[in-house]
C-alpha cells in the first residue's frame, strides 16, 4: 500500500457551519447558501445546492459560528474573501473548494 503524504499547508477541521457567499463583481447581488465540510486557516470546502461557482471566481464568504460554551458564548461570524480552486458535482449537490485570499476575520 502506498503512503500518501499530506501536501496541504494547514490541517483541516471537519466541521459543519452555515456559509453564505456572494460573487465579487457580479451585477446580481445574490447570496448563495451552503454548509462547510471542512475548514482550515488557508481555506475551506463547502457543499451547496447550486452549481453557479467556477474555478477562479472570487467570493465574499461568511460563516455563521454557533454559540459555544467557553469559547464564543454568543456565537459569531467569520468573514473574508476567497478564490474558488475547484468544484465537484455529485448527486445533485455541488462541492466547492476555496482558498482564502488573506486570513478571514472573526466578527462577534
Amino acid at each position: 500500500m502506498m503512503d500518501r503524504s499530506e501536501k496541504r499547508r494547514h490541517k483541516r477541521l471537519g466541521v459543519q457551519y452555515n456559509i453564505s457567499c456572494r460573487k465579487v463583481g457580479s451585477t446580481a447581488n445574490r447570496a448563495y447558501d451552503g454548509h462547510t465540510v471542512n475548514v482550515s486557516p488557508g481555506g475551506l470546502y463547502f457543499e451547496t445546492a447550486t452549481g453557479i461557482f467556477e474555478q477562479g471566481n472570487l467570493l465574499k464568504v461568511e460563516l455563521s459560528i454557533p454559540p459555544t460554551s467557553g469559547l464564543l458564548e454568543f456565537g459569531g461570524k467569520i468573514a473574508g474573501f476567497a478564490k474558488v480552486l475547484r468544484t465537484v458535482s455529485a448527486s445533485g449537490r455541488y462541492g466547492v473548494a476555496l482558498q482564502f485570499c488573506r486570513p478571514p476575520k472573526l466578527c462577534i
